[in-house]
């Protein structure tokens, strides 16, 4: 019991830190003119709001959402189950019921941290990489697998995040249950995906990408 609340209290510490403390040191001094989206100038198109797999996949921080993702909820769904039945005895619900919806609400909440930052506004970022690291514990290395390759195939058209994630919790659905997984996993699965655009409709807000913080400086 002990050791499955620590491995608990270690899952929530990867899943409910904001990304944006992950931040190290200050921003990085750029020689050179910068858009105020904080990127060098590039050839995106003035309304192009798509996903750039080159741009994404070139960031370390991605890659360490994706991570801490994927052993925070590994963490939490081997450890949940043990904690919940040695702590909580609900005689008109099962343990199983408790587990499921006390997972749901813990992997929610590490959504919302990860996708709503308040600097000088609300933004809402997509926690693209979070969320797939999410779905691994959830459907299985199968389904895990296959979803993240055919989501980044099939990116090309799709226009910008709230659609990406939009498909890709769909799609998890389905591979979750075709690969054997229990449908209700599969289902919190998308919630997941479909929660960040869904905040931004009630927001009224543009579901913004992850940018390098940098400093404008022009000689």
């Amino acid at each position: 019991m002990t050791s499955d609340l620590l491995i608990l209290l270690f899952g929530l510490g990867l899943l409910w830190v904001p990304r944006g403390w992950l931040r190290l040191g200050s921003p990085r001094k750029k020689h050179k003119k910068l858009k105020s989206s904080g990127g060098p100038v590039k050839d995106r198109l003035p309304g192009d709001h798509s996903i750039w797999i080159e741009e994404e996949f070139k960031r370390r921080r991605n890659w360490i959402d994706f991570g801490r993702a994927l052993g925070g909820s590994f963490a939490v769904v081997v450890s949940l189950p043990v904690v919940v039945d040695a702590l909580i005895a609900v005689p008109t619900i099962s343990n199983t019921s408790v587990v499921l919806y006390s997972q749901a609400m813990v992997l929610l909440a590490a959504v919302v941290i990860q996708m709503v930052r308040v600097e000088e506004r609300l933004t809402l970022f997509p926690p693209i990489f979070f969320v797939m690291g999410l779905s691994f514990a959830l459907v299985g290395w199968k389904a895990g697998m296959i979803g993240f390759s055919a989501i980044w195939a099939i990116n090309l058209v799709l226009p910008n995040p709230a659609i990406f994630l939009a498909t890709y919790g769909a799609g998890m659905v389905i591979l979750g249950i075709f690969f054997g997984a229990d449908s209700k996993s599969a289902l919190i699965v998308a919630a997941l995906a479909f929660m960040p655009p869904i905040v931004a409709v009630l927001f009224r807000r543009r579901l913004a990408q992850f940018r390098k913080r940098t400093k404008i400086a022009v000689r």
